[in-house]
């Protein structure tokens, strides 16, 4: 019986033993089932959020390259004006140089010219390889997200791979500071461009003004008189009126500004070049007798000098002081040997008292062009030249001519 109830004993225990032992296992694995999946959701969630934070990043690299774009035609467009303004600003340089009128043209060094490496062109972009990284392309966004730390992971490893290497700056920021510098060069640019046309203003109210001066001392209605064609060589073409619309900008109001300017300064330029302001000889020839009354050589009795006379050697070179044609070219009595010269606006030269006469009539001369040489002929006491001014046939005094030619000339 004892061993019975041992038996028992024994195979009761061994058989809650086994049940507590299934039961266990079966609990268990229930709970790993769990774990695992409540992983396997973690991970697809973790999953889910770094494809959303890469749609969104992608979506800002295409809009900050749409930005990028955008900005860059700005910029071309702009280079492109500026381009057209230089070329404008230069060719009214060197049209006003050409005309006689130097404009302080030191301003337009100012400008920083583009340069070639910068990724801008009139035409648009052609380049962005010195600011974008070789595996970059504006036509391909590559976003670069933040790799997300995975659990574990060591923190130390997010820095710099390589001791004492600084962080590289980012494709986003270098474009932007390229293009904020290009952006400025083009601004300075563009204020130079700006001052220079205030110069060649200030210079043409400058030339104005000692044209103005000048010709008053001749006494002379400058705004009734016309000027002829002042460009040199063979020019011409059809007249296409130059307009521009003040209200663009400061740029074009100025040159709007500066075109009466220009047209009235090219109009005294080409009014004193048909005026008879070159002295007739060469030297500092002294006057042996001025203009007006004065006691005839001949006669010792008052008497009306029409002209100056020209202290003078026998034979010196006697040249016209204005451009014109020869209408007279004959001997003429008290005048001697005389050639007569007609100007524009109804203003001739006579040039008297010629040893030779060395043009002839129609023919048209230049300031400068030799006439003659100094002679004693007709009535005359000894050689010299008498030169004479007239208006519609008027004898005017020579000297006011001179005068202005001296001072045009910067001379006393």
């Amino acid at each position: 019986m004892v061993a019975g109830l041992a038996w028992l004993a024994l195979t009761t225990a061994c058989s809650g033993a086994a049940g507590w032992y299934i039961l266990s296992k079966d609990d268990l694995a229930a709970r790993l089932i769990a774990r695992e999946t409540a992983r396997q959701y973690a991970y697809e969630d973790r999953i889910a959020a770094l494809r959303a934070d890469v749609d969104r990043l992608a979506s800002r690299a295409l809009l900050d390259q749409d930005g990028v774009e955008a900005r860059v035609d700005e910029l071309a467009t702009r280079q492109a004006e500026l381009e057209s303004r230089q070329a404008l600003v230069t060719a009214l340089t060197e049209t006003l140089q050409a005309g006689g009128i130097a404009p302080a043209a030191r301003t337009m060094l100012r400008a920083r010219p583009i340069k070639p490496e910068e990724p801008i062109r009139a035409s648009g972009v052609t380049s962005f390889a010195p600011i974008l990284p070789s595996n970059l392309s504006p036509g391909k966004p590559m976003p670069a997200p933040d790799t997300p730390a995975l659990r574990g992971a060591d923190d130390s490893k997010t820095a710099p791979w390589q001791s004492g290497q600084a962080t590289p700056e980012p494709p986003a920021k270098r474009v932007t500071a390229a293009l904020s510098r290009l952006d400025g060069a083009l601004t300075e640019t563009a204020g130079a461009q700006l001052a220079a046309l205030r110069d060649i203003d200030a210079s043409l109210a400058q030339s104005q003004k000692s044209l103005r001066g000048a010709l008053s001392e001749i006494g002379l209605d400058t705004d009734r008189m016309s000027a002829g064609p002042t460009a040199g060589g063979a020019t011409g073409g059809p007249l296409v009126p130059f307009k521009v619309d003040p209200t663009i900008g400061p740029f074009e109001a100025t040159l709007h500004a500066l075109q009466p300017r220009i047209a009235a300064v090219f109009r005294l330029r080409g009014l004193v070049e048909t005026l008879p302001l070159r002295r007739p000889m060469d030297g500092e020839a002294d006057f042996s007798s001025n203009y007006g009354y004065r006691v005839d050589p001949f006669t010792r009795g008052p008497a009306m000098h029409t002209g100056v006379d020209f202290r003078a050697e026998h034979g010196s070179p006697i040249r016209a002081t204005a451009p014109g044609k020869v209408i007279t070219a004959e001997y003429s009595g008290g005048y001697g040997n005389m050639v007569e010269i007609e100007h524009s606006n109804g203003i001739t030269t006579r040039y008297a008292h010629m040893s030779a006469i060395l043009a002839s009539v129609g023919q048209s001369v230049a300031t400068g062009t030799v006439l003659g040489r100094v002679g004693s002929t007709g009535r005359s006491t000894g050689p010299h030249l008498h030169y004479e001014t007239r208006i519609n046939d008027e004898p005017m005094d020579p000297t006011r001519f001179l005068k202005a030619g001296a001072k045009l000339a910067g001379k006393s």
